[in-house]
């Protein structure tokens, strides 16, 4: 009579387990020479946990936003004691053992010839005094797509303790190309060599309109913000990159550009 079939999701809790490995010593009854199999290699040198326990972890922490302190106590629900310094031990020593793969992405991402790049301010901790100070993360894109491009995309998250000029010199000194970023003075070194062109966002210009806008709203921004974003409305989708319709953007966009800096800045 045949049968019905029928489904249901159910969550499988992922649990901990001890590995115990034992490695017998034996001795030679001749020559008292002892011999004993080499221990598993480990993630982090006599550490206790394992590559699959250091993977939820970081990934916790970095892609599901989890602080240290928070799986501190999830790990106590399942009956494992594990503490925020010991983890927090784990994620500097992981971030060293990752170092050639970071290596590897930032490689990737300046081998293109436009790359876009934007700095956020990140509250850090102090060494010592446990005081708060702001470092900065720079953050290099390298997205194609809209281009017709099937490269995949992405990102290199590079830290620096303060926000000196040196940072974006240093981590470009490899770079030839097109660099979109803001008018941030410590990149004008980097276009006055030559071997980098300036490329602006048209996003940093928007905002700052955008922020006068919502203070003290006028028609002279109001027309700014209305022109991007017909400017933007002309781009192809990334979906719909055709050599004509890309041409034709491409050269009435210039006088559009002016025609928003006019209404911008009131001139005309």
């Amino acid at each position: 009579m045949g049968e019905d079939v029928s489904e249901q999701l159910e969550l499988i809790k992922s649990a901990f387990k001890v590995i115990r490995t034992r490695r017998q010593k034996k001795a030679c009854a001749r020559c008292d020479v002892i011999v004993q199999a080499p221990a598993p290699a480990r993630p982090i040198e006599r550490g206790i946990a394992g590559p699959g326990l250091l993977a939820r972890v970081m990934t916790a922490k970095y892609a599901e936003h989890t602080p240290l302190y928070r799986q501190s106590d999830i790990f106590a629900r399942q009956g494992v004691a594990l503490s925020g310094a010991t983890m927090a031990g784990w994620v500097g020593l992981c971030s060293n053992l990752l170092t050639p793969l970071a290596d590897a992405l930032c490689d990737y991402v300046m081998s293109t010839g436009k790359v876009h790049v934007d700095d956020t301010p990140v509250d850090v901790l102090q060494p010592g005094n446990g005081k708060p100070k702001t470092g900065r993360l720079w953050v290099y894109v390298r997205d194609d797509r809209n281009a017709g491009s099937t490269l995949p995309p992405a990102v290199w998250f590079a830290y620096s303790p303060d926000r000196k000029c040196v940072h974006p010199q240093t981590h470009l000194a490899g770079f030839s190309g097109l660099l979109q970023a803001d008018a941030y003075t410590s990149y004008n070194p980097l276009y006055e060599a030559g071997h980098i062109r300036e490329v602006g966002c048209m996003a940093h210009a928007r905002r700052e309109i955008h922020d006068i806008h919502m203070r003290t709203p006028s028609p002279t921004t109001a027309e700014a913000l209305q022109r991007i974003g017909e400017l933007y409305a002309s781009k192809p989708t990334s979906g719909d990159v055709r050599p004509g319709r890309e041409n034709r953007c491409a050269k009435r966009d210039p006088d559009h550009c002016s025609s928003i800096w006019r209404a911008g800045s009131g001139k005309n």
